[in-house]
């Protein structure tokens, strides 16, 4: 182990702080005492970031709102608090390069921190600063990602696609490239150009690090998800260390960002004793989908970003018209309703709701300034929130609700949400 992939370590560690599964794969884990239970060893983990996290916070005599502070800020909201890059930009006044300079700055000294105990060994040089060109185009496609909007692709057009923009490529590696879609595949819900990307980073990975004559793309459907798998792969001994050489090229680091976002992941496995195999796994189940009925474009964005991180499939309508028109193509698993809309506001759209047979079932959550939690229950919607509404807030209403449609005892609710004073206050009316 060198500090540089030490480092990579500890970036992986925090960007995925309170992510359980994925710290358990994380290398650092293993450093800390075996005789352990796993749990005890995660919280052991989270501990050391934490506490060199908040070694970053400069002298109290240091003005909390002076440029020192900035990496401990940007750290501990990104990591600790896992809040939204574009949020902590807005509230720090920053650029998103001069984000991610601070933020590597701050990984660059959490990891010195860690390096001189027990997950590392004392240093004796300065830990290298990471490439800072690399971090914001992860972030970059990362971003793009979230905002894309997702709907049902089918994998064969989408591989000709990708064959077509490789085969320049291919021809100049000498390499050949043979796509083998099993007949049971069916198709996948993404953006067509993330998932294009995933795979096109995948295919470019396998070149950069040694394809032979021919590379062999095989797709294959398990339960509720497509396998993908790259064979061909050269000859390479030392089996092991050659799926750590494949976890840091860039292209695969790439795709496995963009396939994290898509609940999918990365993996890589061992074709016979000398080739590995690079393989991948998509979600092939369609998210819920959700109509945010709403005019006011920065709701509308703050509300896409909540719940396209949290893996919902979203449409968006502006006004009553709109909603009507949709509502003829699409049937959402549910509705996101503002009260206060021009011409036909949201109690008529609620109202409406409720009374046509095709759409009576569609669950309602409404949210408004107005505090009017009887009179939205008494219209038929299952919960209400006021605005402002935060994050967590939002989808744990949005969760509660999908997640009680096949509870027939289920009685409306209200949960009045008051974010600008706490964030959490949540009160409760039966219709």
């Amino acid at each position: 182990m060198d500090e540089r992939e030490f480092y990579t370590w500890v970036h992986d560690a925090l960007m995925h702080y309170g992510d359980s599964i994925h710290l358990r794969e994380n290398p650092l884990l293993e450093r800390l005492s075996a005789l352990q239970p796993e749990e005890d060893r995660i919280s052991k983990l989270r501990d050391l970031l934490r506490r060199a996290v908040e070694a970053l916070k400069p002298p109290e005599t240091v003005p909390y709102g002076q440029p020192e502070w900035l990496p401990y800020r940007i750290l501990w909201g990104r990591c600790i608090q896992r809040r939204n890059q574009i949020q902590l930009c807005d509230e720090l006044a920053l650029s998103r390069s001069t984000f991610y300079r601070y933020q590597a700055q701050a990984i660059h000294e959490v990891a010195r921190t860690l390096w001189e105990t027990e997950l590392g060994i004392c240093a004796t040089e300065r830990t290298p600063q990471p490439d800072e060109a690399e971090e914001p185009a992860l972030a970059e496609a990362a971003r793009l990602a979230y905002r894309a909007t997702r709907q049902v692709v089918h994998l064969g057009n989408l591989v000709l696609d990708v064959q077509r923009i490789m085969s320049s490529l291919l021809e100049q590696q000498g390499t050949t490239l043979q796509v083998r879609i099993m007949p049971d595949v069916g198709e996948v819900y993404g953006d067509p150009a993330v998932l294009r990307q995933i795979l096109i980073h995948a295919l470019s990975g396998a070149l950069r690090v040694g394809a032979g004559p021919k590379l062999t793309l095989s797709i294959s459907a398990e339960p509720e998800k497509t396998v993908c798998r790259i064979h061909g792969l050269a000859a390479i001994t030392g089996l092991p260390l050659a799926h750590d050489h494949l976890a840091k090229t860039p292209e695969l680091m790439l795709s496995r960002r963009l396939l994290d976002i898509y609940e999918g992941r990365l993996f890589f496995e061992d074709e016979d004793t000398t080739s590995p195999v690079i393989g991948f796994v998509l979600p092939s189940v369609r998210p819920p989908t959700i109509l945010i009925v709403e005019d006011d474009p920065d709701t509308i964005e703050l509300y896409q970003r909540y719940l396209r991180r949290a893996g919902f499939a979203l449409h968006l309508a502006q006004s009553g018209n709109e909603i009507w028109a949709l509502l003829e193509q699409n049937r959402p698993d549910l509705i996101l309703l503002d009260v206060l809309m021009p011409k036909e506001d949201g109690w008529l759209v609620l109202q409406r709701l409720q009374t046509l047979p095709e759409t009576a079932d569609i669950p309602v959550i409404v949210y408004s300034v107005l505090p009017q939690p009887t009179l939205a229950l008494s219209l038929g919607a299952r919960e209400v929130l006021l605005k402002p509404v935060q994050e967590d807030a939002l989808l744990h209403a949005v969760r509660q609700v999908l997640g009680s449609e096949d509870n027939a005892d289920q009685r409306p609710r209200s949960s009045l949400v008051n974010n600008a004073q706490n964030g959490a206050d949540r009160c409760r009316a039966d219709s």
